[in-house]
């Protein structure tokens, strides 16, 4: 069973990346003929990305930033979450993430996600992988301009939401956010954990992130990185979202875009455009 977080009137507050026709997915070319071009592949599941569990995300202190965060933005206490302790475990037990960018050809993302210059960069149509993700979210980055914005919007949409004569009820004298918004479990407190696996400390701003984000109960499967045993589900795409490659900046470029035309047109994607990275980058 997934849980769309679309029906809930709170998505619109984060901005669902409008603005951008292709997103980007930095990788090696080994995970791209590893699987990420499916093998024997079903109708319209002929790209297969790999959906992390949101607890396993690269930056170590992600996710204590994204929950300190989300926090200050609803004004949650310690003693609240405590109550929510069980729902929120089954939350983010069951949260997965695939990474995108609108960043084009980025020296920092290559560094960091293109295998040191060595890899490539798969360049999506965001159009198509909203037909088969539940919605997309850019990151936020934790800045107190962002923090004071967002408390905003989140107020407005819980005013919008509550009756009259519960209004007393859910603010109190400082004009906080209510803490019983807990009770919607599947709009407010998802989109408060959202928040938490969204945010990102500034440090991170250069990656332009652009998340999908799932909340699935099936069977998960399991791959090794960093030494740990990370869970993640596998999400696929047609064959069309695919409209580029860009090779590495590290790469042997002339022998890296024939061999890659080769194996792509044997796989049916004769479309797909390849590009050579522009960034003077060396190893």
């Amino acid at each position: 069973m997934e849980i769309d977080f679309s029906e809930s009137s709170f998505h619109k507050i984060v901005d669902c990346v409008s603005d951008a026709h292709i997103l980007y997915h930095y990788t090696s070319i080994e995970a791209f003929f590893g699987g990420i071009i499916v093998k024997q592949p079903e109708k319209n599941k002929e790209i297969c990305l790999w959906a992390s569990n949101c607890q396993y995300m690269n930056d170590p202190e992600e996710l204590n930033t994204g929950i300190q965060f989300a926090n200050e933005i609803f004004d949650i206490s310690t003693e609240i979450l405590e109550q929510q302790i069980v729902p929120y475990n089954q939350l983010k037990n069951n949260l997965y993430i695939t990474s995108f960018s609108t960043a084009l050809d980025s020296l920092p993302m290559w560094a960091m996600y293109g295998k040191n210059g060595n890899g490539i960069a798969l360049g999506l149509e965001k159009s198509i992988i909203e037909k088969t993700t539940p919605i997309l979210y850019k990151c936020i980055y934790a800045t107190e301009p962002n923090k004071t914005h967002l408390k905003s919007e989140v107020s407005k949409v819980l005013f919008d939401n509550l009756s009259v004569s519960n209004t007393d009820n859910q603010l109190n004298e400082d004009n906080k956010l209510a803490v019983k918004f807990l009770s919607d479990i599947v709009s407010t407190f998802a989109l408060y954990v959202i928040f938490c696996f969204i945010s990102k400390d500034p440090s991170y701003i250069y990656e332009h992130e652009v998340r999908s984000v799932i909340l699935s109960t099936g069977t998960a499967k399991y791959r090794i990185k960093n030494n740990l045993i990370i869970p993640y589900i596998e999400q696929y795409f047609p064959k069309s979202a695919l409209k580029e490659i860009w090779i590495g900046p590290t790469n042997d470029m002339d022998r890296a875009t024939q061999s890659l035309r080769v194996y792509l047109d044997h796989m049916g994607f004769n479309n797909v455009e390849i590009k050579q990275s522009k960034v003077p980058y060396r190893e």
